[in-house]
């Protein structure tokens, strides 16, 4: 059963904006370092991303998706809810599958840092759609 903070709306908002803001400073730190030329710090810092959003991100995630999480519990209440929860899943298959390509990237010889701050970028922005679209359809005031 989800915990009672993923079920009330001012807390799981809070737990989002949390996580994006962090999120988002890990960004900034990315494009300085890159503005900067320091390609070892850089290197270090997108893993701290990587690691960052595996631990809050897509761990809070694999918690709404699980047996008896915050999903089921939803699509148990109000079936008309289906779609949209597999939509919402489908974004966090989408965040997983970026930190994976991060990771792939990361591990090449030359690393194309440009592309793996896109990558970043790009799971903030699925992460913030995907955070208004479950507090306005699956959570109440």
């Amino acid at each position: 059963m989800a915990g009672p903070a993923l079920r009330q709306l001012h807390a799981h908002r809070a737990i989002h904006d949390a996580s994006l803001g962090g999120a988002e400073d890990h960004v900034t730190d990315m494009k300085t370092l890159l503005n900067k030329q320091e390609h070892e710090a850089l290197a270090e810092e997108m893993q701290s991303f990587i690691e960052y959003v595996e631990q809050r991100i897509l761990a809070h995630a694999e918690s709404e998706e699980e047996e008896n999480g915050l999903y089921q519990e939803a699509v148990d209440k109000n079936p008309a809810l289906h779609d949209k929860v597999q939509q919402l899943t489908r974004d966090h298959d989408l965040m997983r599958n970026m930190i994976e390509r991060m990771r792939t990237e990361l591990s090449k010889e030359a690393v194309d840092f440009q592309k793996l701050i896109d990558y970043s970028v790009s799971i903030i922005i699925v992460d913030e759609i995907h955070s208004r679209d479950e507090e306005q359809f699956l959570l109440d005031d």
